[in-house]
């Protein structure tokens, strides 16, 4: 759901940096781990062995989204 149509948002710099929060949000639930455990996000990455994917899917999108409208099989032609 979070990702849903992100191939055709526009980016600002405060948007990336909300994309973030949320994916350390989710990380947070996940593993049970409250903001008041004092917790760097480093050290929840580190934790669950992951490290930030939410942009580099949502540009990996984006890439292939834009393959296809350059091909022509789209709608919009």
């Amino acid at each position: 759901m979070a990702l849903y149509a992100a191939e055709t948002w526009t980016y600002k710099k405060e948007d990336i940096q909300r994309l973030e929060a949320f994916e350390m949000w989710v990380w947070r639930r996940m593993e049970k781990i409250s903001w008041q455990d004092m917790k760097t996000n480093e050290g929840v990455l580190q934790l669950v062995q992951e490290k930030r994917s939410l942009m580099d899917v949502i540009w990996r999108r984006k890439k292939h989204w834009i393959g296809h409208i350059l091909r022509g099989e789209s709608l919009l032609k």
